[in-house]
């Protein structure tokens, strides 16, 4: 195995959070194996948490760098794809050390290996690997890789209280609080806004690419490649979309039969 792959692997963001990741998941695994509700489903409730932590740094600072982005980054479509804003560096190797240590949990632990789930974690992760190895798409990064993990957070505890019913029915208000805030923040963002946003991504490649844009030319293949996840990720978006209104619709009759199996 060459140094120049494992090169984005070593990035002091990207293994940062890795080992960070790992640490965190270690510790709440020793504490819930000790007892206690979770100790069935320890490496569950351990995972569902410790991934409550970079969620929530890439919303908050992807909200607030997405919409200052245009002001950063010269109105151009070869400056939206090519211009590097130092500040926004640190998003693809984060993500890459958040997907090594997703990936490879959901597929280690037992309940959580769900093909979608596999294939959604498999393919974010290539992105974020081929993104901080060549510094693309900076512009495009506070949106993909930061605002759209807004509906992941309150999407750990659903997770949460999903592999542990007893829990839910005994938290109930908070599982509820956070199954609307899961629902009232994927469905806009990630089954409407999402989408809105590609189309921009997609004029911006396509643009370029009928002007023979050299950086483009050089790269065609990889930015094939790019196209090619984001109607992926912005079809599975629209799966997903699709089982929440299910589980909003049950939600609303107040029917809380077979939440462990939902999604």
């Amino acid at each position: 195995m060459s140094a120049a792959f494992l090169e984005p692997f070593l990035d002091t963001h990207a293994l940062s959070w890795t080992v960070g990741l790992y640490g965190c998941f270690l510790l709440l695994l020793a504490l819930f194996s000790a007892g206690g509700p979770c100790k069935h489903k320890a490496g569950q409730a351990a995972h569902h948490l410790t991934m409550v932590i970079p969620f929530a740094y890439l919303a908050l600072t992807g909200c607030r760098l997405w919409f200052t982005a245009s002001a950063t980054v010269p109105d151009s479509a070869h400056s939206r794809m090519f211009f590097n804003v130092e500040a926004m560096r640190f998003y693809a190797p984060t993500m890459l050390g958040l997907q090594v240590f997703d990936l490879s949990t959901t597929i280690i632990l037992p309940g959580m290996r769900k093909p979608d789930a596999i294939a959604h974690h498999a393919v974010s992760l290539y992105l974020a690997y081929q993104l901080t190895g060549n510094g693309f798409l900076h512009y495009w990064e506070p949106f993909y890789f930061g605002m759209l993990e807004l509906s992941s957070v309150p999407l750990c505890f659903v997770d949460f209280f999903r592999a542990f019913p007893a829990l839910a029915k005994r938290f109930d208000a908070v599982n509820e609080v956070a199954r609307l805030s899961f629902a009232g923040s994927f469905l806009p963002i990630r089954c409407l806004y999402m989408p809105y946003v590609s189309y921009f991504w997609w004029r911006d490649f396509l643009s370029l690419y009928a002007d023979n844009d050299k950086t483009i030319s050089a790269n065609v293949g990889l930015f094939a490649m790019f196209g090619a996840i984001n109607i992926f990720l912005v079809g599975i978006q629209q799966y997903w979309g699709y089982k929440v209104i299910k589980a909003a619709m049950k939600m609303a009759k107040g029917d809380k039969a077979g939440r462990e199996k939902e999604y």
